[in-house]
């Protein structure tokens, strides 16, 4: 089963967090298959290079274009749709970039890697949070 990069492993391998990119690899030992990028994941990320380094955007995006980024489908409104009703009927807060990105993750039958304990809260995804 392939991986999904969260926002928040992207920008800890941005800023080389040992740490994170240690926890990755053992990750990717299990799970080899190259992660993929929702494409919000990508989009929050690349609005924090433009804002804290825009000098380094090129090199950065040109690392992270080696990445699969997911696009939306049909398929990922019907899921989104589903969760965003589901969590708020529960009285559960969701951002709507995170049932997004779980809306892609499920639809890509994907484990999310994230730092981000909101998707604790998602019960439909797979995911592991560091």
């Amino acid at each position: 089963m392939s991986l999904a990069l969260d926002t928040s492993v992207l920008i800890d391998i941005e800023k080389e967090n040992q740490a994170t990119i240690k926890s990755l690899r053992d990750i990717l030992a299990i799970h080899p298959l190259f992660p993929q990028l929702p494409f919000i994941s990508y989009f929050e990320f690349l609005v924090g290079i433009k804002i804290r380094k825009p000098h380094k955007y090129q090199e950065i995006v040109s690392f992270f274009n080696k990445f699969n980024i997911l696009h939306t489908t049909n398929k990922t409104i019907e899921i989104l749709t589903e969760l965003k009703i589901k969590y708020d009927r529960l009285g559960i807060s969701l951002s709507l970039a995170d049932l997004l990105i779980a809306s892609q993750v499920i639809e890509n039958q994907l484990i999310l890697v994230t730092k981000d304990k909101d998707f604790e809260k998602i019960e439909e995804i797979k995911k592991i949070i560091l």
